[in-house]
């Protein structure tokens, strides 16, 4: 057994659950019971799984896919089906010679499709004239138009009447059946067959007795043939598909715990957004004495800034004050330096008058000296003794001279 590939929402694997599950094996379940002995094949086979269950009461499958990896994948876990074969090819140009088939089985294939017309034909040249052809597609109006959706992987979805016309061309007979994933509550006897089956409908609690369901179909079904008497007669009834395991109750059952759970997370979010609220509540408090101090900050910072600006201007008027009083400061200091030349140079003379006049001085003295002797010798010759040794000098003279 091979790894199944990746589901990408294009290909149903068989390891899928839920609605899709449900919906593509009953699809085969049905084609199953309609190829007894018959030569079949599988367009846009996928995985494998359906053609090998109609390979279980089938004369032959072939089952085509264009991706080669899908089909070597459908080899390695079908390929011990002695009647099953798989082809890698496009479902627009068939790899098979005319009136190769009975039965064609199409599957949610045509609206992956651009050249549905060319399609249609393809598939009517590889079956035999009496061939049927089984086809599925989605009912727009419902699968996409209701619930404003878009898939993705789909080229062009059909409206009914749009299926009916691309069909009615190369099939002029055709027997439709409608498909959806209902939900019922199902009473049967216990141990004996079903003799028939009543479809019980309420509406706005009036229960009504209907002959099948009154919902629209998500799927159509299209058995078609150029043979009306190839059409199959026992579909006339109701085909109900399950599963042992209960998958769809399962995953129902576990739906609804995850909607509890995600109701108790829902009240843990409400009780985390009012605690959040309040929280925003008391930041937004915070907040708003925050924006008042800053206001108030704002305020001071401009006082200040203006006291500022105040403070610049008389710096500035100062610091001209200060550039004049340097100006004059530097004046002063050059006539400073000026009146020192001169104080120096009144210095030197002062020193130099000095010495003059303590020369004078000594001179002075020295003049006062002799004043003391000639006054002292006037005193002398204007004593008595003078003139008394007066004659002797003229005496002592008068001998020098002529000596």
């Amino acid at each position: 057994m091979s790894q199944s590939p990746s589901f990408t929402g294009e290909r149903f694997l068989p390891e899928c659950s839920g609605e899709i599950w449900y919906e593509h094996w009953h699809r085969y379940a049905l084609a199953r019971q309609l190829s007894q002995h018959c030569t079949v094949l599988d367009v846009a086979c996928g995985e494998g799984y359906g053609a090998a269950m109609v390979a279980e009461t089938a004369f032959k499958v072939v089952g085509v896919d264009l991706s080669a990896d899908v089909i070597q994948h459908a080899k390695n876990n079908y390929g011990h089906h002695a009647n099953l074969q798989f082809v890698t090819a496009s479902c627009e140009c068939l790899p098979f010679s005319d009136a190769s088939f009975d039965l064609a089985i199409s599957f949610e294939t045509i609206e992956h499709i651009e050249q549905q017309k060319e399609f249609i034909s393809e598939l009517t040249r590889v079956l035999r004239p009496d061939g049927v052809l089984i086809l599925s597609s989605p009912n727009k109006r419902l699968y996409s138009d209701a619930h404003d959706y878009h898939n993705e992987f789909h080229v062009r979805e059909l409206y009914r009447n749009e299926l009916e016309e691309l069909l009615h061309v190369t099939f002029p007979h055709k027997f439709w059946l409608g498909q959806k994933l209902l939900f019922h509550s199902a009473i049967w006897p216990e141990n004996q067959a079903c003799v028939t089956a009543e479809y019980l409908i309420n509406n706005d609690q009036q229960v009504t007795v209907a002959s099948h369901p009154s919902v629209e179909p998500m799927y159509y079904i299209a058995i078609c043939s150029r043979n009306p008497a190839m059409l199959p007669t026992t579909l006339n009834k109701l085909s109900l598909f399950s599963d042992s395991a209960e998958m769809v109750y399962k995953d129902y059952a576990k739906q609804t715990r995850r909607v509890m759970e995600l109701d108790q997370l829902l009240k843990n979010r409400e009780h985390l957004i009012a605690e959040r609220d309040s929280f925003l509540s008391l930041r937004t408090q915070q907040m708003e004495e925050r924006e008042h101090l800053i206001a108030e900050r704002d305020a001071l910072l401009s006082m200040r800034t203006e006291q500022l600006n105040e403070s610049t201007g008389q710096l500035s008027e100062r610091t001209g004050q200060l550039n004049e009083r340097t100006g004059q400061l530097s004046e002063c200091t050059e006539q400073l330096g000026v009146c020192t030349e001169q104080l120096n140079e009144r210095s030197e003379e002062i020193i130099k008058l000095n010495a003059l006049l303590s020369l004078r001085n000594e001179q002075i003295a020295e003049h006062e000296r002799l004043n003391v002797a000639l006054n002292q010798q006037i005193d002398y010759r204007a004593s008595l003794v003078w003139w008394l040794k007066s004659p002797l000098r003229f005496i002592t003279r008068a001998i020098r001279g002529n000596s």
